[in-house]
């Protein structure tokens, strides 16, 4: 019998890989936890039954999660990650030499642990850089007493469903929001408007009612379910559609290793969002998330498999 891995049916859609190897399973205080040998993704961190990154995948999320608000920001010195337990973001943070200090705040040590012993290659040492402190502690309650300020803050969560819920909480944005320093971003995934157009309603909609000025963004992640994912920017200050391309050119050939998917024209392009997306964005003026007839009179293309 030939082993697979398959994520839990969601609205209708399954994904499944082959599995190579079973390296290691726990049940931590917060979470399932696996770490498998997919064919193709490479090794693979799962958490509660979830795909959540891969050593030949992972370049497709954290690049656009880290690298468009870090470039959107003239020039940042102090970044925050909330989440990130397998070191990815914070690797890429450290990748820009203004950065004086990241800190990731990652309430699950179980997550760092088997990152590094199973998949050390997506923090690369990152973990071991002066500039970086690992704080094991619940990143909301941290931002609710912080009184640190951030250029860059990085939401590197599971699906805000659930627990993780309360990371699009008013009073978590309004603390988020709090921990900014002026001029500062904050970005977070938002999942798929393909998949879970009502998770990406509820991000935006709950960023668009803390911050002045919201972007969401679009990029490619083959491993996950439907495979367009999203990113959502929240500032008050700062418009991360417009920056100066020669500038920022210059600061993405001095970074201290070579990225695989960001440059200049990658970040113009991710805010291109297709007619359908831009009709979902429209109905974020309401709380309401969208019902089955209002995605397909959107035009979204899988509006019968929604719930």
């Amino acid at each position: 019998m030939e082993d697979w891995f398959a994520e839990p049916p969601y609205a209708g859609c399954q994904q499944r890989y082959r599995v190579v190897e079973r390296l290691h399973t726990q049940t931590t205080a917060f979470q399932t936890l696996e770490v498998l040998d997919l064919e193709g993704p490479g090794r693979s961190l799962i958490l509660g039954g979830t795909l959540q990154t891969s050593l030949n995948d992972e370049f497709t999320y954290h690049e656009p999660l880290v690298h468009i608000p870090m470039f959107a920001h003239a020039n940042p010195h102090r970044a925050l990650i909330v989440g990130g337990g397998d070191g990815g973001a914070l690797r890429h943070v450290l990748f820009h030499p203004s950065i004086d200090r990241a800190l990731e705040v990652e309430i699950d040590q179980a997550v760092v642990e088997a990152s590094l012993r199973f998949l050390p290659e997506i923090s690369e040492g990152a973990y071991s850089d002066p500039r970086a402190e690992l704080r094991i502690e619940d990143g909301a309650s941290f931002l609710a007493a912080a009184n640190e300020r951030f250029d860059v803050i990085l939401i590197d969560s599971t699906d805000p469903v659930g627990a993780a819920a309360a990371l699009i909480s008013d009073q978590f944005l309004q603390d988020t929001k709090r921990g900014l320093a002026p001029g500062g971003l904050v970005a977070m995934q938002s999942g798929s408007p393909i998949s879970q157009p009502r998770e990406w309603h509820a991000t935006v909609r709950a960023f668009k009612k803390a911050f002045r000025i919201v972007k969401p963004y679009l990029g490619y992640v083959p491993i996950y379910p439907a495979m367009l994912w999203s990113w959502v920017i929240g500032s008050d200050e700062v418009d991360p559609t417009s920056f100066d391309d020669v500038s920022v050119r210059g600061r993405v050939e001095g970074l201290a290793s070579p990225l695989r998917l960001y440059n200049t024209a990658m970040h113009r392009a991710a805010f291109a969002l297709p007619t359908f997306v831009q009709t979902l964005l429209q109905l974020t003026e309401r709380d309401e998330p969208p019902t089955v007839a209002e995605l397909r009179a959107a035009g979204h293309p899988l509006p019968g498999v929604i719930a």
